[in-house]
């Protein structure tokens, strides 16, 4: 790194992101708003789950979805997962159930996976407490 980067930063170059792995139909607007979102920091994308998750704003739903499989930070797909259940009215709510319930990508998400799956019904209580305690 040389001395001009350190005093003025690198710049941090954009992710590629394949927008058919993502799953979603978005419109140009739509991808370039994950674009931007995924050139923040951890700490900002954070943020901005918690913020925009929390209010469940259904024109949030492709964030929460893209910050709960796909991002960098597992904190930030931690946050996002804990959010999931204020989009269920989402038409492709389950869309991202299915895409978390594929081999070790929701595991990768515990406990918070199970916890979710819980309350939406679609594991017992007895089965999350045994995921809780034994960790699988």
């Amino acid at each position: 790194m040389g001395i001009l980067d350190k005093i003025f930063g690198k710049k941090k170059e954009t992710p590629i992101i394949d927008f058919d792995q993502v799953g979603l139909n978005l419109s140009e607007s739509g991808k370039e708003s994950i674009r931007k979102f995924i050139s923040r920091t951890d700490k900002e994308r954070m943020g901005d789950v918690m913020l925009l998750g929390d209010k469940g704003d259904q024109n949030s739903f492709y964030l929460i979805y893209y910050s709960s499989l796909f991002d960098s930070d597992i904190n930030v797909r931690f946050a996002a997962i804990k959010r999931i259940l204020n989009f269920q009215d989402n038409p492709n709510f389950g869309k991202l159930l299915d895409k978390l319930g594929e081999p070790s990508v929701g595991e990768s998400l515990e406990p918070y996976y199970s916890m979710m799956l819980f309350r939406l019904g679609k594991i017992s209580e007895a089965e999350l407490n045994n995921k809780l305690n034994n960790g699988q």
